[in-house]
């Protein structure tokens, strides 16, 4: 048996043969099932001899008690009291006898063995008087067992009657003349009893010794050798020789448990070599998984993981299990924190959870991103007992990605461009009118001197130029930084300046289709986490398709927050609205209904955002009311709730 299972191994001492507990118990138990029936027994006879024996001596005590009875009487009608005193005397020294003596009807001693007793008197009162005296005559025994000086005395009492013969001396009137006692001392019986017990408790442990010391051969050779074999054969398939049997030897019990062992075993066998085969099969296809899969328990330590995983690792899957997971992954990820690892919002939450990591490469490479998946293994209680992480390489996803927010980028571009045109041609017009101004007057003026009117003049107009290019470049900043790529890294942003700052850049595009955007609420807005390139992206998306809603030109777009948990940045417009078969369809790539759109603008702006926690959803829409889409957004930890 393997150590620490709470088995009590025998121990071998002094070159003694070993003794197992079963051996012990089973020795024991047997000898007692045999010797406390049979001590019982041999008590229970023991005590019926001794009373047997108590009983022949009661009845030679009575029979004694008649003869002397009939010598006294004789003894009596002759007058000679010498002859019956002898008798008494010769009954007194028998080794049984205590004492044997004649009283007459108050209890006064008149014959007796011992001749100092002569003359005595016993009064009824004395204890043992009483034992027979405390009855009435008819209860009476004729013999009644006492106690003096710790010994037992069998006294057998005998009546002597006043027959006609004896009525000339003791007359008539009595029924009785005395009474004839004998008292026997019982401490012969009671030593021989307490030699034949003695007797009986040694034989009987003698016995128990042999019983015992049979039973543990017996048991020992006959069942426990056996047994041993058969536990031998089991350790050693445990051990992993599978093919081990044990010996079936004869038709007993023992045989047919070997039968049921050998046939457990072959069935244990199949049983092993099937899930072995069914591991080989599960472990070659997670890792033939281009991604990484790694089982975490509650306490983050690796149950399980393919190869993907321990290549991406720089180990092999077997140096990974076992070892908690912050150890394993090292600096190679960002997710050291609770609050950024999944596995620790999954075990919290019991939900499927998502975070995506750049790990860097190089100083000059961006590295490679991977999305991980933390999904919940619940127990049998319904808490989370393990957590399946599947960790996927999406770093060419994100760049395709990247391209097509370029694509898209562009096409949000050409969008802006007769409005920015518009824009960009007022004040340069404005300027070139004010230059026509300031020329105009110089020629008047012939080049002499200037005049005070002319000087605030071309004070004014001046200053007319320097506020529209003022303007061309503020449009022409937020043109540009628009324009920028998106940039990985996130941080809290202020989303009401970066809304704001979008307002202005979609206003031209919206005036020139006569649409208003109003912009509501003018309580604070708590910080937000994500990329600022990425919101103006988004936002500005949603934005324009809000305008180009419009099919005959003239509404009203409406901005506004909602604050809770999270951020929620609803746009709603009256526009056309949108049918409920495209509804199905809104974000998923390649569907546009514009004749030179991409269809790219919300597929993207959903996965920018849900890569930040964010959505980008649908709240409602109606064909011919108009449409209200929502952008959510995270708090920053710094501004949570």
């Amino acid at each position: 048996m393997a150590e620490g299972s709470g088995a009590t191994r025998p121990v071998r001492r002094l070159g003694l043969p070993r003794l197992e507990r079963l051996t012990v118990r089973l020795a024991v138990g047997i000898t007692l099932l045999v010797i406390v029936p049979l001590a019982a027994g041999l008590y229970v006879l023991s005590r019926y001899h001794f009373e047997q024996t108590i009983a022949t001596r009661r009845t030679a005590a009575e029979l004694e008690n008649r003869m002397l009875e009939t010598a006294l009487r004789h003894q009596m009608i002759q007058r000679d009291t010498l002859l019956m005193t002898e008798i008494l005397r010769e009954v007194g020294r028998q080794p049984d006898v205590q004492s044997a003596m004649v009283l007459d009807r108050e209890g006064v001693i008149r014959l007796s063995s011992d001749q100092a007793n002569l003359g005595v008197r016993i009064p009824r009162d004395s204890p043992t008087c009483l034992v027979c005296h405390s009855k009435t005559p008819d209860a009476r025994p004729r013999w009644v067992l006492l106690e003096q000086g710790g010994v037992s005395v069998l006294r057998s009492v005998l009546p002597i009657a006043n027959r006609p013969e004896c009525h000339r001396c003791h007359g008539a009137a009595t029924q009785l003349n005395g009474m004839l006692i004998l008292d026997i001392s019982l401490a012969g019986i009671q030593g021989q009893l307490h030699r034949d017990s003695a007797r009986m408790a040694v034989g009987t442990l003698v016995l128990a010794l042999v019983l015992l010391a049979g039973v543990g051969v017996l048991v020992r050779y006959l069942v426990l050798g056996r047994l041993a074999r058969l536990g031998r054969t089991a350790r050693s398939i445990a051990g992993g020789a599978l093919g081990e049997r044990a010996e079936v030897e004869g038709g007993d019990v023992i045989a047919s448990l070997a039968k049921d062992f050998n046939n457990m075993a072959d069935s244990a066998s199949f049983l092993i070599g099937a899930v072995k085969e069914r591991e080989q099969q599960m472990a070659g296809v997670l890792n033939s998984l281009d991604d990484g899969l790694v089982v975490l328990d509650r306490n983050f330590q690796v149950v399980a993981a393919n190869r993907s995983i321990a290549r991406r690792l720089c180990s092999y899957p077997e140096a990974l299990r076992g070892r908690e997971c912050r150890d394993v992954v090292g600096h190679a990820f960002p997710c050291q924190h609770d609050a950024d690892c999944p596995t620790a919002r999954c075990l919290s939450t019991g939900t499927l959870q998502r975070a995506v990591y750049r790990v860097p490469v190089s100083d000059d490479d961006d590295g490679r991103v991977h999305e991980v998946y933390a999904s919940p293994v619940y127990a049998d209680d319904g808490s989370v007992a393990q957590v399946v992480e599947v960790w996927r390489d999406i770093t060419e996803r994100v760049r395709e990605e990247e391209r097509l927010a370029e694509i898209g980028r562009l096409s949000s571009l050409g969008v802006l461009a007769s409005g920015l045109s518009h824009e960009v041609n007022t004040p340069l017009a404005s300027t070139l009118t004010c230059a026509d101004v300031i020329l105009g007057r110089l020629d008047d003026s012939g080049g002499d001197g200037v005049d005070r009117e002319t000087l605030d003049a071309i004070r004014e107009s001046a200053d007319t130029i320097r506020q529209q290019v003022l303007r061309c470049r503020e449009i022409t900043d937020q043109f540009l930084r628009f324009a920028r790529g998106i940039p990985p890294s996130i941080e809290p942003i202020d989303l009401l300046q970066v809304v704001r700052g979008i307002i202005a850049l979609a206003g031209p595009t919206a005036r020139e289709a006569r649409i208003d955007i109003e912009l509501q609420g003018g309580d604070p807005v708590p910080a937000v986490t994500a990329n600022t390139e990425v919101v103006q992206h988004v936002v500005l998306n949603v934005l324009i398709n809000a305008i180009e809603s419009f099919d005959q030109g003239g509404g009203t777009i409406v901005v506004r927050f909602l604050i809770g948990s999270d951020v929620r940045l609803q746009i709603r417009d009256d526009g056309c609205g949108i049918p409920a078969e495209v509804q199905r369809h809104l974000f998923e790539p390649f569907r546009t209904r514009k004749p030179r759109g991409t269809g790219l603008g919300l597929f993207l702006s959903r996965t920018f955002m849900r890569r930040f926690g964010g959505d980008v959803r649908l709240v409602d829409s109606v064909v011919g009311q108009g449409s209200c889409l929502e952008i959510v957004f995270l708090r920053s930890d710094r501004e949570a709730a």
